[in-house]
């Protein structure tokens, strides 16, 4: 029998990964939207036995609840708690779940390493985006960057800043990496004296972060003038605090998404936002996610262990 499997958005799953999962008997059907509506997706998860999620929706319990056949769900980023909310019910239904760790990794570090170099520098008000000319502007290489949060992400952004010229980068993570330290000569400071001596904060934690873990008192310690960039969960930040900071003109932001239609009235020097996230993006980013995607799939499916299931010992 064949099996079936939704496909939402375009960017993942060419078509020679649509020829792979066909020539193992599984039948591949699009639901081609960034961000389909949960209606949207209870419909078009009936019948199907996997579910690649190339978009941005969030599948949620009554999406699982739904889903008649389903067993198997793949995420094709990292940070699949953000975009799979109903994966509590999905643990009760049997139906595995695995993401893409590390596809992308290179494509968000490479984002982040971007926006600072163009925000430092006042690139968006000093060109045609902007109104001002001839402005003094601070240089990434002679500031102090901090990163928050040292996983893939984090190691690969550091390893850019360093190969750059930056001298001064220091990290928090919840788990020390002196194997880091010592190769890229970075150093490890807590947090909340991370947060006081950095120009550049960074953040590549995941979402067991928790909400708004970046929060008043958090952006509170952090120095007059300084950057922070977010190309991280959306929701690591508090909106509220941070729209406070940047219009008292203490703070400047970017990230990778618009927290609240608020931050529109910003100046672009003051606070960039990506118009959908954008991090993640690159063609070699989604060639791999596709690769992973379309073997875990054919594992998870054929009842095969898969090393990047998330929810199963």
């Amino acid at each position: 029998m064949k099996k079936h499997v939704l496909v939402t958005d375009s960017l993942f799953i060419f078509d020679e990964h649509v020829q792979e999962l066909d020539a193992q008997g599984i039948v591949v059907t699009r639901l081609d939207k960034p961000m389909a509506s949960e209606d949207e997706l209870i419909e078009a998860v009936k019948g199907k036995h996997g579910y690649i999620l190339g978009g941005i929706e969030k599948v949620t319990a009554k999406i699982i609840e739904a889903a008649d056949c389903l067993e198997a769900l793949t995420f094709t980023g990292t940070d699949w708690l953000g975009y799979i909310p109903g994966h509590s019910e999905a643990a009760k239904k049997n139906i595995a779940i695995s993401n893409c760790p590390g596809a992308n990794a290179q494509a968000v570090a490479e984002f982040a390493l971007t926006i600072m170099l163009a925000m430092q520098r006042n690139l968006f008000e000093l060109g045609r985006t902007g109104d001002k000319s001839f402005q003094t502007t601070n240089s990434l290489l002679t500031s102090h960057v901090g990163i928050v949060g040292m996983g893939t992400i984090g190691a690969i952004v550091a390893k850019m800043l360093k190969g750059i010229g930056v001298a001064n980068v220091s990290y928090y993570s919840q788990r020390r990496k002196p194997e880091i330290e010592e190769k890229l000569g970075i150093k490890y400071l807590p947090l909340n004296e991370l947060l006081q001596v950095a120009d550049v904060i960074t953040l590549h934690a995941s979402k067991a972060a928790g909400d708004s873990y970046i929060g008043t008192a958090e952006l509170a310690k952090m120095k007059t003038d300084s950057l922070l960039v977010d190309t991280s969960f959306h929701g690591a930040v508090s909106p509220e605090a941070l729209l406070t900071e940047l219009k008292s003109g203490r703070l400047r932001a970017a990230a990778d998404h618009l927290p609240a239609e608020e931050f529109k009235e910003l100046p672009v020097g003051v606070f960039y936002f990506s118009n959908q996230s954008t991090a993640y993006n690159t063609n070699d980013a989604n060639k791999k996610a596709s690769d992973i995607a379309t073997s875990s799939m054919i594992n998870m499916l054929q009842g095969k262990p898969d090393k990047f299931v998330v929810n199963r010992s």
